[in-house]
Protein backbone atom coordinates (compact mmCIF):
# COMPACT_ATOMS: atom_id res chain seq x y z
CA UNK A 1 0.00 0.00 0.00
CA UNK A 2 1.02 3.61 -0.67
CA UNK A 3 1.83 5.88 2.00
CA UNK A 4 -1.10 8.22 0.85
CA UNK A 5 -2.86 5.40 0.95
CA UNK A 6 -2.05 4.44 4.23
CA UNK A 7 -2.64 7.60 5.52
CA UNK A 8 -6.42 7.72 4.21
CA UNK A 9 -7.02 4.54 5.55
CA UNK A 10 -5.72 5.42 9.22
CA UNK A 11 -7.74 8.51 9.12
CA UNK A 12 -10.85 6.64 8.44
CA UNK A 13 -10.67 3.93 10.89
CA UNK A 14 -9.35 6.84 13.35
CA UNK A 15 -13.19 8.46 12.51
CA UNK A 16 -14.74 5.27 12.66
CA UNK A 17 -13.00 4.45 16.20
CA UNK A 18 -14.48 7.63 17.65
CA UNK A 19 -18.22 7.36 16.16
CA UNK A 20 -18.26 3.77 18.50
CA UNK A 21 -17.35 5.18 21.28
CA UNK A 22 -20.88 5.76 24.06
CA UNK A 23 -22.13 8.80 25.22
CA UNK A 24 -20.95 9.82 29.22
CA UNK A 25 -23.87 9.05 31.51
CA UNK A 26 -24.53 10.76 34.74
CA UNK A 27 -25.59 8.86 37.76
CA UNK A 28 -26.72 11.01 41.24
CA UNK A 29 -26.57 8.82 43.94
CA UNK A 30 -28.46 9.53 47.09
CA UNK A 31 -26.97 8.87 49.92
CA UNK A 32 -27.05 10.13 54.27
CA UNK A 33 -23.40 11.99 54.10
CA UNK A 34 -24.61 13.56 57.47
CA UNK A 35 -24.42 10.13 59.35
CA UNK A 36 -21.16 9.83 61.69
CA UNK A 37 -19.33 7.61 60.20
CA UNK A 38 -19.62 8.80 56.25
CA UNK A 39 -17.30 11.37 55.37
CA UNK A 40 -18.21 12.86 51.86
CA UNK A 41 -14.87 13.13 50.52
CA UNK A 42 -14.42 9.66 50.97
CA UNK A 43 -17.41 8.87 48.69
CA UNK A 44 -15.44 11.05 46.61
CA UNK A 45 -12.03 9.38 46.84
CA UNK A 46 -14.04 6.05 46.12
CA UNK A 47 -15.67 7.01 42.94
CA UNK A 48 -12.86 8.65 41.53
CA UNK A 49 -10.53 5.74 41.16
CA UNK A 50 -12.87 3.80 39.93
CA UNK A 51 -11.94 3.42 35.96
CA UNK A 52 -14.48 5.07 33.38
CA UNK A 53 -15.13 7.50 36.27
CA UNK A 54 -14.81 11.17 34.70
CA UNK A 55 -16.17 13.69 37.27
CA UNK A 56 -17.48 13.29 41.24
CA UNK A 57 -18.71 16.19 42.96
CA UNK A 58 -20.63 15.68 46.37
CA UNK A 59 -23.22 17.88 47.43
CA UNK A 60 -23.75 17.58 51.23
CA UNK A 61 -26.46 20.08 51.13
CA UNK A 62 -28.78 18.04 49.00
CA UNK A 63 -27.19 14.74 50.60
CA UNK A 64 -26.21 13.75 46.52
CA UNK A 65 -23.46 12.38 44.85
CA UNK A 66 -23.01 13.00 40.86
CA UNK A 67 -20.83 10.70 38.95
CA UNK A 68 -20.23 11.45 35.60
CA UNK A 69 -19.30 8.60 33.68
CA UNK A 70 -17.90 6.47 30.57
CA UNK A 71 -20.56 3.71 30.06
CA UNK A 72 -18.36 1.70 27.76
CA UNK A 73 -16.33 1.18 30.86
CA UNK A 74 -18.23 0.92 34.17
CA UNK A 75 -22.12 1.32 35.32
CA UNK A 76 -24.32 2.28 38.08
CA UNK A 77 -24.06 -1.01 39.62
CA UNK A 78 -20.27 -1.19 39.95
CA UNK A 79 -20.22 2.20 41.54
CA UNK A 80 -22.55 1.40 43.93
CA UNK A 81 -20.87 -1.84 44.68
CA UNK A 82 -17.38 0.18 44.88
CA UNK A 83 -18.59 2.03 47.93
CA UNK A 84 -20.30 -1.09 49.13
CA UNK A 85 -17.15 -2.50 49.40
CA UNK A 86 -15.81 0.45 50.94
CA UNK A 87 -18.54 0.09 53.96
CA UNK A 88 -20.39 2.82 52.37
CA UNK A 89 -23.58 0.82 51.44
CA UNK A 90 -25.16 1.91 54.91
CA UNK A 91 -24.97 5.45 53.85
CA UNK A 92 -26.82 4.69 50.77
CA UNK A 93 -30.80 5.29 50.62
CA UNK A 94 -33.19 2.98 49.69
CA UNK A 95 -33.15 4.11 46.28
CA UNK A 96 -29.82 5.51 45.72
CA UNK A 97 -29.87 6.13 41.69
CA UNK A 98 -31.03 7.87 39.42
CA UNK A 99 -28.94 7.34 35.97
CA UNK A 100 -29.66 9.67 32.67
CA UNK A 101 -27.81 11.54 30.23
CA UNK A 102 -24.40 13.27 30.79
CA UNK A 103 -25.39 17.53 31.02
CA UNK A 104 -23.62 18.09 28.08
CA UNK A 105 -24.49 14.97 26.39
CA UNK A 106 -28.64 15.96 25.91
CA UNK A 107 -29.94 17.74 23.03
Amino acid sequence: MKPMQMLFAAIALCGFAGAAQAEPRQVTISADLTCPVSDPQLFEIVLKRQPGVISVVVSFKDQKVVVIYDSDITNPRALADALIDVGLGDMLSDNPMIEEAAPEAKP
